[in-house]
């Protein structure tokens, strides 16, 4: 039979701990641990720009190529536009994750909270013409949808993000109000998550 460990008890988590002598005494808790992000970005400067700059360049062309047409492509057309979406989506996450990250590593810097600030309103301005996507998405009918996965081994890739995406139909606003909060999204509620 092995015999149980004792659990620590708070005294020994912290007793090798300075002592702060009040509230934001950096210094007390000497060198904190640093995350790498070479692996989303070496710097700030490198690659952080040209990433929003080609995120904003593809919604322009993936808007004039799609919006209003969804209902009309072929199966495999429709994957390839999914895709597309996929790819600008995937960047941005990168461009966020790294500003969000950075930020949250220390949460006392004005230069991280601003740079995350305004990531997440330049995000938000190039991503309004990506909003028709999804909601023209959940307007094709379903026998449609159903006939163009049939065809399309590459659209039944996608088919557990359409059924997560078409299972919100319901809620769906207008595409006038979707896009309004949408456009709000940095000043409204999720503003004061940050």
């Amino acid at each position: 039979m092995t015999e149980a460990l004792p659990f620590p008890t708070a005294s020994l988590l912290t007793r090798d701990l300075p002592e702060a002598s009040g509230p934001g005494d950096a210094a007390a808790l000497g060198m904190l641990p640093a995350w790498d992000f070479t692996g989303l970005y070496a710097a700030p400067e490198q690659g952080l720009e040209q990433d929003i700059s080609e995120a904003t360049a593809a919604s322009t062309a993936f808007a004039a190529r799609y919006e209003g047409k969804l209902s009309g492509l072929s199966g495999d057309d429709l994957a390839a536009a999914i895709t597309e979406y996929e790819q600008i989506s995937e960047k941005l996450g990168r461009v966020m994750s790294y500003v969000g990250l950075r930020y949250h590593q220390n949460t006392a810097d004005p230069a991280r909270a601003k740079a995350l600030g305004d990531a997440q309103t330049r995000i938000t301005d190039l991503t309004a013409p990506l909003v028709f996507f999804t909601l023209e998405l959940n307007q094709v009918d379903e026998e449609s949808l159903s006939a163009k996965s049939a065809d399309s081994t590459a659209l039944r890739r996608y088919s557990p993000w359409l059924d997560r995406l078409r299972a919100m139909r319901p809620h769906q606003l207008s595409d006038e109000l979707e896009k309004f909060l949408h456009d709000n999204s940095v000043v409204g509620a999720s503003a004061w998550n940050r």
